[in-house]
């Protein structure tokens, strides 16, 4: 079963296969707010941890999709052993990455160097065999003169990997710490980080109840969420994708199908059966779809239970 961390009233997923498996399966998009590792100072493209709307997470813990948890309070003496391991398995990765590029860099010059050895003996050959049959000067000059070309540019490869080779000896026993042998040609800034596409659920983490107002979970029994959660469930049942309206002056975006691929159809504001609609708001509301292309659903429980709408074009 999958796993949501609730936290302050903030619904987080943070597995990448969870994901997938909401957008996919359950139809549930979310929305990501971690910044990217590459790019952490742009918010166009977002990444992990998934934030769900308080509606999205009861949805899914009531239908057994999911399980929410309330994981402990992170102690502040703790901090500095956790940034003391990190360092650790960061100096680790890149004594690992060091050595192999060390062992690559070997590899390479040794292929220089045979090829330098099979060209001064295809050049060794055919001097044997110009001396031998006692061929015309020019013949002998030009095969010769291709010999020695030849050579010459695998003497020259050999020549520039053994300078680097040297450089990066030089650079790792001056600046950058490597290896027991002082081989290090892997700079620091070329250092590979592994990213994590999940978090391991925390040992102290206790299952949530929804039911209950907590800390964590601030929203059962408020008729503002009980009024909403009755309107997403209605159209999620109905197969519609929703996400949070708060700038198109509504409660929720409904989409046909998944957001990656179909604009939002419809604005859906949740109105309370007994709640009067003033005439400015609901004005301004339907100028405001229209200026976007979409339609506006003003949706409110019946006595049923069963929500209903009406759409304004």
């Amino acid at each position: 079963m999958l796993v949501v961390e609730v936290a302050n009233g903030r619904s987080l997923v943070w597995g990448a296969e969870a994901v997938q498996a909401l957008r996919e399966r359950l139809g549930v998009g979310g929305r990501t707010v971690g910044a990217l590792p590459r790019g952490p100072r742009q918010n166009s493209r977002l990444g992990l941890p998934l934030l769900l709307m308080p509606e999205e997470a009861r949805l899914l813990a009531e239908i057994g999709a999911v399980t929410l948890v309330s994981a402990p309070r992170p102690d502040p003496r703790d901090h500095g052993l956790a940034l003391a391991s990190f360092k650790r398995q960061q100096e680790q990765g890149f004594q690992e990455q060091s050595a192999l590029a060390a062992e690559a860099r070997e590899t390479r010059c040794q292929e220089f160097l045979e090829k330098i050895a099979e060209g001064q003996a295809v050049k060794k050959q055919k001097l044997q065999q110009d001396s031998g049959s006692g061929g015309s000067q020019e013949a002998a000059g030009s095969q010769e003169a291709a010999g020695s070309q030849a050579v010459g540019e695998n003497e020259a490869n050999a020549s520039q990997a053994s300078r680097e080779h040297e450089e990066a000896g030089e650079g790792s026993s001056s600046s950058q710490p490597g290896p027991s042998d002082g081989v290090a040609p892997l700079p620091r800034s070329a250092l590979l980080v592994q990213l994590a596409t999940a978090r391991p659920r925390p040992i102290k983490a206790r299952p949530l109840d929804w039911r209950v107002q907590s800390k964590d979970w601030p929203h059962a029994g408020r008729p503002a969420h009980e009024l909403r959660y009755s309107i997403y469930r209605d159209l999620w049942e109905r197969g519609f994708f929703l996400s949070a309206a708060g700038k198109f002056g509504g409660d929720f975006l409904v989409y046909p199908g998944d957001p990656l691929r179909f604009h939002a159809h419809y604005i859906a504001q949740c109105w309370a059966a007994e709640d009067p609609i003033p005439l400015q708001d609901l004005v301004s509301a339907g100028r405001l779809g229209t200026s976007v292309r979409k339609t506006l659903l003003l949706c409110s429980p019946q006595p049923d239970d069963r929500p209903a709408g009406r759409n304004l074009r």
